[in-house]
């Protein structure tokens, strides 16, 4: 049984954006003064950042382009409830709901018109630069296209793949691609790449914040992202066929890149600003070539602002559930998992559980490594500890953790190859050290302090008009 629905209105982009105009309109900020891609886009939702302000911004006036630029979207844990149609509730409740979707998925349903293909442009009229693609960093090589969806096609299987990439812009018809060795993506276009065939690559750029959630959800190359959308937006995806490459598309998305890989083709790409927030170092990549553009009459360019909110919370969270059913496996004391913003959503992941026996945390540890590639440490704790609480968390280390025997290793293990402490950060190197730290009380562990009944003594009846901070 779910939570909520959003099913009342069109689950779309503009149609999530309506209902936050409606029903939540301190959610977004608009922007009418002209913004500079360069740096302008990104410059003030940097200083929105260090005000505490992670609103979606939308930009109506960007140098360049008459196409509105829609960021910040995924920036705040409350459209993310929103748009799975939870009104109320905590990450928790959010984070149940999610893996409840994600075990029901939806299968797409085809149709043969589609707002997506409004209009169609081919040939010698393709121009990426008429959308508002913009340059984040100071170091960054150019403008990155960092909010498309690829969605892709397994040649042996037929299972369809969805991820996040980013595209330097090299030229009005030419993208670069940064597909991680860690990514299925990777798996999928060397299949292409070794056979001598292009592989079909479609972008899509601008969609509702569920279908986000669905295609991003941590889950095998067996399962069709696809359904997983539609399961997290309890509608089933409608997919139209592309005009010039053998995939299907989502039919209510912004716009659409339809791309093919040049086979043997690499360009030099990067740096660019990335997620641990460092610079991404330059290297030899894949060259897709835009075959088609195809948008609705008016579109909405929906970008990510990288290394900051917008683009940190809205992959990390959804880690969450991948991440606590594989641990389950090995350890099913688990009372929670988070995988918390001070390592940067992908580094570091805090598990509670009820111990029953020596050994378990860190048969924990090492599920957690196992299911998720990008971490690097993972801190066992017992279920009194609030794992949503980096004091709490390190309270436990500082006081229950005996470092000779506690903290274990794990040396060249498969990381991401953007972590800045891999073994060769300038060759983008994958590997990395891990570290599992059992944080649990041990069996000869004194008794800690405690007031009796202190939680239940209301303050207010003391101290009159007395407020909790």
């Amino acid at each position: 049984m779910t939570k909520g629905s959003n099913a009342y209105y069109d689950l779309d982009l503009r149609g999530f954006i309506k209902y936050l105009e409606e029903k939540h309109p301190e959610e977004i900020f608009r922007v009418t003064k002209e913004v500079d891609p360069e740096f302008g886009v990104s410059g003030i939702l940097h200083r929105l950042e260090a005000d505490n302000h992670f609103r979606t911004v939308i930009f109506e006036n960007v140098k360049g382009s008459d196409v509105p630029l829609v960021a910040n979207m995924h920036a705040g844990f409350e459209r993310l409830r929103y748009a799975l149609g939870m009104e109320n509730g905590d990450i928790d409740d959010f984070l149940e709901e999610c893996a409840v979707r994600q075990e029901n998925p939806i299968p797409p349903v085809e149709v043969e018109r589609a707002p997506v293909q409004e209009v169609v442009v081919a040939g010698q009229d393709i121009d990426v630069a008429k959308f508002p693609i913009c340059k984040y960093h100071e170091l960054d090589a150019g403008k990155f296209i960092t909010a498309g969806l690829s969605v892709m096609r397994d040649p042996d299987t037929g299972i369809n793949n969805i991820g996040i990439y980013r595209h330097q812009v090299h030229a009005r018809n030419l993208l670069g691609v940064q597909l991680s060795e860690t990514a299925d993506a990777n798996v999928i276009w060397k299949k292409y790449e070794n056979s001598g065939e292009p592989c079909p690559i479609a972008i899509v750029i601008g969609h509702h914040p569920a279908f986000f959630i669905g295609s991003l959800c941590f889950s095998s190359m067996e399962a069709d992202e696809l359904c997983l959308a539609g399961g997290m937006m309890q509608q089933a995806v409608r997919m139209v066929d592309c005009k010039m490459i053998p995939l299907q598309v989502p039919a209510d998305a912004e716009i659409i890149l339809e791309c093919l890989t040049i086979p043997g083709e690499r360009k030099s790409e990067a740096p660019f600003g990335e997620y641990p927030g460092t610079y991404g170092p330059e290297r030899m990549n894949p060259v897709l070539e835009i075959k088609a553009i195809t948008h609705r009459r008016s579109p909405l360019y929906q970008n990510a602002f990288v290394g900051h909110a917008d683009n940190l919370l809205l992959s990390g969270i959804i880690r969450t559930p991948f991440i606590e059913r594989t641990v389950r496996i090995a350890c099913p004391t688990v009372t929670k998992v988070a995988v918390p913003r001070s390592g940067r959503f992908r580094f570091m992941c805090f598990i509670a559980i009820d111990r029953m026996i020596e050994g378990e945390a860190k048969q924990a540890a090492m599920a957690a490594f196992v299911a998720d590639p990008f971490l690097k440490f993972a801190v066992i704790v017992d279920q009194d500890v609030d794992v949503y609480d980096d004091t709490a968390v390190l309270h436990a280390i500082a006081t229950r953790v005996r470092a000779d025997r506690d903290i274990f290793m794990v040396p060249y293990a498969k990381g991401s190859p953007l972590d800045p402490a891999s073994y060769d950060p300038a060759g983008g190197s994958h590997l990395v050290t891990k570290m599992g730290i059992d944080a649990t009380r041990k069996d000869n562990y004194p008794a800690e302090i405690s007031v009796p009944e202190a939680d239940t003594i209301d303050l207010t009846e003391f101290i009159p008009g007395y407020q909790k901070n």
